[in-house]
């Protein structure tokens, strides 16, 4: 029967206590242990799926929530974050030279924020890299050992003495080496999971009763409404408080942990979801033994309070882990005092385990797996869960659709050329009776990244009986001569209209199959070559070469910045040399702005709302004539409304053309 049982961590805390929400910033210290010159503590973040997540080479997810990169972010590139910290917890009864003793060796416990994920672990890396791996034969990261579109591959250990910063017991190696691997798939419902799959093997002597588990501190927010980083309770125009805004539930029948965002109780009225408004979860999906163990495996879900360093007095020892790493029990988190007022219980953190093994000899091996999972509504999230149990049960081998193709676009007046090449056609599924089941392709474009329109279609009509597609064959955007851009060889080409100029388009071209008799038609995802474009006049496409500005007169804000911030508006110069210098001056002659541009290089830089950098969509693709100003001076401060005069100093011809633009403001913008 499945248990759903929901529990909500109060915005109070008991006087006294540590407010998670004005939480300390650990200061940087220097590794508390020697390592050797062939290691290297490092990280990535998993961006294979919707599931961004930072993952290191030392047991230790997330980064901390002491940089705005993603530390859990689901979905991606929406600023909405999940788990502050977490980390791999593997316990056994070991041996050593000094006899029989209970181990936990941990990746992460609870701490405060800071810049110390290697010092906050007690596994050591194993080499100096992660790696990562794709079976897209498009991506630079393509390798025929790889398991999915992208594989985070890392090894470590636990063989060096360390004292972790937020765990006061010294570490006594249980001489455990693992090798760590995330997949992710950008389709389907598989594009709504990060997993895990973990590998322990033993180094030295007998280890029994062996347990292994993620440790989560699961905390979602918007980062959005946060202006500091890390999130503080008095932030000038954040939300208030952070970590003490948790619902969390379990349900017993998927083995999976829950947590939303929740302001405030009543569950769910009092919530205020729409400020964060998906769920998070971690599923465990499975574990094998050695061969012949036929233990029946128990889960362990607990959850506590978090506290700041050092943890609770019955953390703080292995042994005390341990006793919750091994308890075999799923906790009634609706019943105790993580939702009690007063209690100084508003802000829980979880551990979710697999064990025991009874034995793990010398050079053995044992896997555990789970899977990261996110959905809109609990509905989802659970159906995402078993979406991630279905490519566990068949070992990661799943139906995979052809891969996207690489694509070009050029911009040019209210108009796109999308080019792709034709490496879909070569695609290979193994769970298709037929392996080469490439059907088409469909070209897709919108100003919403994730809710691109189709525009075309174009499928084979090779195939007896098909009927798939409108079977129109490639003939109408087949190049009769392939052309070639930075090295890349492109055999189709198609052009959308209508667009318009100075808008931001998001375009991908995706590639589908046939189907199966099991499967409707699968098609690739628009994260695999989403690339984003701006329509302007191209070099020698307008009637003349005239540098003008648009829109011109500006006034309070173009279509393009409705609702957005000040710092994110811009306006456009249009027609320009492909090398040139721009200045704009006040009509008293003082210079406001000055510019060298290039054409073939610009891409935005300098106007967040043309490109911001902390966010990972990419630059965008402009005509090679075109330039945004941010309508910021040079001394960093707005423009004020008023007439303006601008300069256009053609590099290669010396010709210098003078032109003039109105700008009218809002009291509000100053603002």
């Amino acid at each position: 029967m499945r248990r759903a049982l929901a529990a909500l961590a109060l915005w109070l805390v008991a006087p006294g206590a540590v407010r998670a929400a004005d939480r300390p910033l650990a200061a940087p210290l220097a590794a508390q242990r020697a390592v050797p010159d062939t290691v290297r503590f490092d990280q990535v973040i998993a961006t294979g799926s919707l599931v961004h997540m930072t993952v290191t080479n030392y047991g230790f997810y997330g980064n901390n929530f002491f940089k705005p990169a993603a530390s859990l972010e689901y979905p991606a590139n929406r600023g909405i974050e999940h788990m502050v910290r977490g980390g791999l917890w593997v316990g056994a009864r070991a041996q050593d030279q000094f006899g029989e003793f209970l181990g936990v060796t941990t990746g992460s416990v609870d701490a405060v924020q800071g810049p110390t994920s290697p010092d906050g672990s007690e596994f050591t890396p194993g080499g100096k890299s992660i790696r990562e791996r794709s079976i897209l034969i498009t991506s630079e990261f393509f390798d025929r050992a790889a398991v999915s579109e992208l594989d985070v591959v890392s090894d470590f250990n636990d063989d060096t003495p360390t004292v972790a910063t937020s765990n006061p017991e010294p570490h006594r190696p249980m001489h455990i080496a693992v090798h760590h691997e995330n997949y992710q798939w950008s389709f389907g419902g598989f594009k709504h999971c990060l997993f895990f799959h973990i590998t322990i093997r033993n180094e030295r002597t007998p280890l029994e009763s062996l347990w292994v588990g993620i440790y989560t501190e699961f905390s979602s927010g918007n980062k959005g409404h946060y202006t500091r980083w890390p999130p503080t309770f008095d932030d000038p125009t954040g939300d208030g408080s952070w970590f003490n805004r948790k619902w969390i539930a379990y349900d017993d029948s998927l083995r999976l942990s829950r947590e939303h965002y929740c302001k405030a109780p009543p569950i769910p009225e009092g919530c205020s979801v729409q400020t964060a408004p998906y769920w998070i979860g971690l599923r465990l999906l499975g574990s094998r033994g050695l061969v012949g163990d036929t233990t029946t495996r128990k889960v362990t879900y607990a959850a506590w309070n978090w506290q700041a360093t050092p943890p609770k007095p019955d953390r703080d020892q292995d042994r005390e882990r341990y006793r919750f790493l091994s308890a075999g029990t799923i906790q009634d988190v609706g019943q105790d005092s993580l939702q009690i007022p007063g209690s100084g219980g508003s802000d829980p953190v979880e551990v979710l385990a697999a064990g025991p093994f009874p034995i793990v000899y010398h050079d053995s091996t044992v896997t555990v797996d789970f899977a990261l999972v996110g959905g809109a509504q609990v509905s989802d999230l659970q159906l995402n869960s078993r979406t991630a149990q279905f490519a566990y049960d068949h070992n990661y081998v799943v139906p995979i659709p052809p891969p996207s193709p690489r694509m070009h676009l050029v911009p040019r007046e209210r108009a796109l050329d999308v080019y792709w090449d034709n490496v879909s056609e070569s695609a290979y599924d193994v769970t298709s009776p037929d392996p080469h089941d490439f059907e088409g392709y469909r070209v897709n474009i919108g100003e919403d990244p994730d809710t691109l329109a189709r525009v075309a279609q174009y499928d084979s009509n090779v195939f007896p009986g098909d009927s798939t597609g409108f079977n129109t064959g490639f003939g109408a955007v087949r190049l009769p001569i392939p052309v070639a851009f930075d090295g890349v060889t492109y055999q189709y080409r198609t052009t959308v209209t209508g667009l318009r100029d100075g808008f931001k388009y998001y375009c991908a071209v995706t590639a589908y199959d046939r189907g199966t008799a099991e499967f409707e038609p699968l098609e690739s995802s628009f994260e695999q070559n989403r690339v984003i474009a701006i329509p302007g006049p191209a070099p020698g496409q307008g009637p003349d070469d005239t540098p003008r500005v648009f829109p011109n007169p500006y006034r309070v804000e173009a279509r393009w910045d409705v609702g957005k911030s000040v710092r994110d508006h811009y306006l456009w110069f249009t027609n320009l040399p492909k090398r040139c210098k721009l200045g704009i001056f006040t009509l008293s002659g003082d210079l406001v702005f000055e510019q060298e541009f290039d054409g073939a290089t610009y891409r935005g830089e300098g106007a967040r709302g043309i490109f911001d950098p902390s966010k990972s969509l990419g630059k965008p693709v402009l005509s090679g004539s075109t330039f945004g100003w941010n309508l910021i001076t040079r001394e960093g401060q707005a423009v004020a409304t008023g007439l303006y005069l601008f300069t256009v100093e053609d590099r290669g011809s010396g010709k210098r053309h003078v032109g003039k633009f109105l700008i009218v403001k809002s009291d509000r913008e100053g603002q």
